[in-house]
């Protein structure tokens, strides 16, 4: 039953992916009619502070029971849909291991997560290179735990994903630039990352100041 529990939770991720992909390829059809510039950008961030950590130190109550974490790491993409409006996808991933080893008992488990949302932001100012954002989202979280005593967990992630964050895309150059976001994102309260602007004719046509 656990099996295939596990098994449709890997379906409905994927199938969430898929969802995401063609919400973000309708948004680009809509977007060329309702958006001047229609901007997209791809960008890569790192959180700062994993907050899928308390997970494991809420579960297991062993004295000097070491946590280590990797992520979480996010993929997003954006698309301007409508004036300052715009509609995006991110996929994150996060890994967290703990270990006990003391007097010949050992124990490890491991927390993966992956989470996969769509994003609303509204961009209130026009700048050549200053674009701050607010905006929110909802997706699918898939958790998986395992250790090395083959026992099971309840006290993972739910399969609700959301998010809610405030940030900013500064743009050294033309098209390539650095970003941060604070909220809730990802599994983290802080993201800072590298964008690329992947449309050549930024600010084209656009009165900014």
């Amino acid at each position: 039953m656990y099996l295939l529990a596990n098994r449709l939770q890997v379906v409905l991720f994927f199938f969430a992916i898929l969802f995401f992909l063609d919400a973000t390829v309708l948004a680009q059809s809509f977007s060329k009619k309702l958006s001047k510039k229609n901007d997209q950008t791809l960008s890569i961030g790192h959180g700062i502070g994993n907050i899928w950590k308390s997970f494991l130190e809420k579960g297991v109550s062993i004295e000097n029971y070491k946590i280590k974490s990797k992520g979480p790491i996010n993929l997003q993409y954006d698309q301007e849909v409508y004036k300052n409006f715009s509609f995006g996808t991110i996929v994150s991933y996060s890994q967290i291991k703990g270990s006990y080893n003391n007097s010949g008992f050992v124990f490890s488990d491991q927390l993966t997560i992956f989470t996969a949302l769509a994003r609303v932001n509204y961009h209130f100012i026009s700048h050549k290179k200053l674009d701050p954002y607010f905006g929110g989202g909802i997706g699918y979280v898939y958790s998986k735990y395992q250790n090395n005593l083959n026992t099971t967990s309840t006290n993972v992630p739910g399969e609700l994903g959301y998010s809610a964050q405030v940030g900013i895309n500064y743009f050294m150059l033309k098209n390539f630039g650095i970003f941060g976001e604070a909220g809730y994102v990802g599994g983290s309260f802080f993201q800072i990352g590298i964008i690329a602007n992947l449309t050549s004719n930024k600010y084209q046509n656009c009165y900014c100041f």
